[in-house]
């Protein structure tokens, strides 16, 4: 431990917490050590990178936006303490929760191993888990109709937002399996795209679980793109995409 220790301690908790304030889940675990322990005090905790991801992801991911203010701070060695206030836009509203927490870091690997964070989670879920219930029942045409806003307005961690963490984007000659992968690959899109423009058919629903979507790519040049992609959703997330090319890929 060396007289740079707090402050790199401070740096890398301060990080993690702007990754969650991304949404981008790729960032998230960026700061995450691998035998990472999130625990919501007195609760069990979640055990390794893995299981604190999928834990974060049941709120990032539906949330429109995520602020955490930070309203005081203390740093001692590789020990910090963070008083917050959690803030998500989820459905047009906000809803924040007060916590503490104490984080404990790897300055070595500047990574976060372990985080307890002291809330009232029963008032915290008889506020959110009407609305996580309510993004949880949508039918597909609704989950894919969020999915198509995002690409629209070309933001690569919003197209990823509604996919599950083990889903499969599946496109001629290749597939994307899980959400980073995904997400990888909705980081191309805008770049792909440059000024041609994405249209969209109305979504046909093929019953509660499943809708498909047409689409065209108009580029400026006169040449253009099709296809058809079939989306499959389970509890509000998609979880395989089928696209179906009439051509070449854009």
């Amino acid at each position: 431990m060396t007289r740079h220790t707090p402050s790199r301690t401070r740096q890398t908790i301060e990080q993690l917490l702007s990754a969650i304030e991304s949404r981008d889940l790729r960032a998230v675990e960026r700061y995450l050590h691998p035998d990472v322990v999130w625990q919501n005090v007195p609760h069990p905790p979640a055990l390794g990178c893995h299981a604190v991801t999928e834990l974060l992801a049941n709120v990032l991911c539906w949330s429109d936006q995520v602020r955490w203010d930070i309203l005081s701070s203390a740093v001692t060695g590789e020990t910090g303490w963070y008083e917050r206030v959690d803030r998500f836009w989820m459905a047009g509203e906000e809803h924040a929760v007060h916590c503490n927490g104490v984080f404990e870091v790897d300055t070595g690997a500047q990574t976060v191993r372990s985080v307890r964070d002291y809330v009232d989670l029963g008032e915290w879920r008889s506020r959110i888990e009407p609305v996580m219930t309510q993004l949880a029942s949508r039918p597909a045409s609704e989950v894919v109709a969020r999915h198509l806003d995002a690409v629209r307005r070309l933001d690569p961690v919003a197209m990823a937002a509604d996919y599950g963490l083990h889903a499969v984007l599946q496109r001629p000659g290749r597939a994307y399996v899980g959400w980073a992968a995904i997400a990888d690959y909705f980081d191309t899109v805008p770049t792909r795209l440059g000024d041609a423009e994405v249209l969209f058919e109305p979504i046909e629903p093929l019953g509660k679980d499943q809708a498909r979507v047409a689409w065209r790519i108009a580029a400026p040049g006169g040449a253009s793109h099709s296809g058809v992609d079939t989306f499959s959703v389970v509890a509000g997330r998609i979880t395989h995409q089928l696209t179906e090319l009439h051509g070449e890929d854009f």
